[in-house]
């Protein structure tokens, strides 16, 4: 059995996984369906229903933290899925009521987001109590990884599918049902989800200093461990150029240059482009979850080498090659690039859960997430602009480069990390990173 799946024989894991499946996909119809009913009813003010997302995120990351934090983990992520069935299948109580409306679509929108707020770093501090050993962490890291990666390859498909027989609106109740499962899996298997100390509530000074401490743990926590927590800010800063690369650039590429290639053009060459960087990210994840680096560090820099390779040989192969070879070099270019994303997260999600420990995993990933929401809504203002000044192609080689070089910079001051002598404890109670 190849390592990432191996995991899968415990039934715990089989549960818990099974019903991420599901909400995984599910999200993905959401974000289909949302985008296609708001562009329905509001055209161009759809963009209004993944922008405040990112705003949802940053106040429930940022603010939330003196709520979340008192509650133990299982229940934070059973009653998150809850919630989030009940915002998924607002739309659709509002459709038979008064029509589709952008006011309870962005409503939706909201809380879905700032529901992820409260499962995703949840999640990750269950792993180590789920699967205490290291080398089998990496392996759930890599397997749980791969089903957000998997939904975002197929999510659309399974989008085109249930179109043939249901209504778009419907797509939001199949989401709601995603969640439901979920949530009935995660409570099939709470019981291993509460070791470590999970299960005791985070003890926090009264007033305002419990909410201020509760505010800035993530933060002291980063600076008191600085190699992860460098690792951590520059993974969610780069997503914001990632983003930009990916959803915004090459879909606005596709639509300037049409590139074709055995009759596939327009919206199937962006599908086609899509698809190899889905195939791309699947690979990447099954390899970096089933391999124990011996450099870690360094090789997660590698995997932005490689994205942003990956991103700057799309955009020059639109420049220099000629038209009959651009789809098949742009496929490549995105098979490339998607192949990097998981050698940099999954080996950095299973150090962050062997240097940070119990609640404290959540609040360092929850920072995370807010880092991540902020530098994407930048990017995503700041991209219109390039756009208008430089052109999609010039824009999709910038971030590339960018992301190339974080990359480069990376992986040398890492070799240097990696390399430098380990000390020698003095006693037993030394402990170094």
């Amino acid at each position: 059995m190849i390592p990432v799946f191996r995991p899968l024989k415990d039934r715990a894991v089989q549960i818990v996984w099974s019903g991420l499946c599901t909400s995984t996909i599910g999200e993905d119809l959401f974000r289909v369906a949302s985008v296609w009913l708001a562009v329905e009813v509001a055209g161009n003010m759809a963009g209004l229903v993944t922008g405040v997302q990112y705003v949802a995120m940053l106040v429930a990351g940022l603010f939330g933290a003196v709520i979340f934090d008192r509650w133990r983990p299982d229940r934070a992520m059973i009653g998150s899925r809850a919630w989030s069935a009940a915002f998924a299948f607002l739309p659709v109580v509002g459709y038979y009521v008064s029509g589709i409306s952008i006011t309870l679509l962005i409503l939706s929108s909201v809380g879905l987001a700032a529901l992820r707020m409260v499962f995703s770093p949840a999640l990750q501090s269950t792993i180590p109590t789920l699967v205490p050993n290291r080398d089998e962490q990496q392996a759930i890291n890599g397997l749980f990884d791969a089903t957000y990666r998997i939904a975002r390859l197929l999510g659309p498909m399974v989008a085109a599918l249930l179109h043939l027989f249901l209504p778009v609106i419907h797509f939001l109740s199949a989401t709601a049902i995603g969640f439901i499962i979920s949530g009935i899996a995660l409570h099939m298997a709470r019981h291993r989800l509460t070791g470590g100390g999970l299960a005791d509530p985070v003890r926090m000074a009264p007033g305002w200093r419990g909410a201020w401490d509760a505010l800035t743990a993530g933060f002291r926590l980063m600076v008191r461990e600085r190699v992860i927590g460098t690792v951590l800010v520059v993974n969610a800063v780069m997503n914001g150029p990632w983003m930009v690369a990916l959803s915004l650039a090459i879909a606005l590429i596709v639509t300037e240059y049409r590139p074709t290639f055995l009759g596939f053009g327009d919206l199937a060459a962006y599908a086609l482009v899509m698809g190899a960087y889905g195939v791309g990210d699947v690979s990447g994840n099954i390899i970096a979850g089933s391999v124990r680096f011996r450099r870690p560090l360094s090789t997660m820099f590698l995997g932005y080498v490689a994205m942003g390779g990956g991103f700057s040989f799309l955009a020059l192969a639109v420049w220099f090659l000629p038209a009959e070879a651009l789809l098949p070099a742009m496929m490549l270019g995105a098979l490339v690039a998607g192949v990097g994303g998981p050698f940099f997260f999954v080996p950095m999600i299973t150090r962050m859960q062997t240097v940070f420990h119990g609640h404290d995993i959540a609040r360092v990933f929850r920072l995370r997430l807010v880092v991540m929401a902020a530098a994407m809504l930048v990017s995503s203002l700041v991209a219109t602009w390039f756009f208008e000044v430089m052109g999609a192609v010039a824009t999709q080689l910038a971030c590339g480069l960018l992301i190339l070089a974080v990359g480069g910079i990376g992986y040398g001051l890492c070799r240097r990390l990696e390399n430098r002598p380990v000390p020698v404890a003095s006693s037993p109670d030394s402990t170094g990173e």
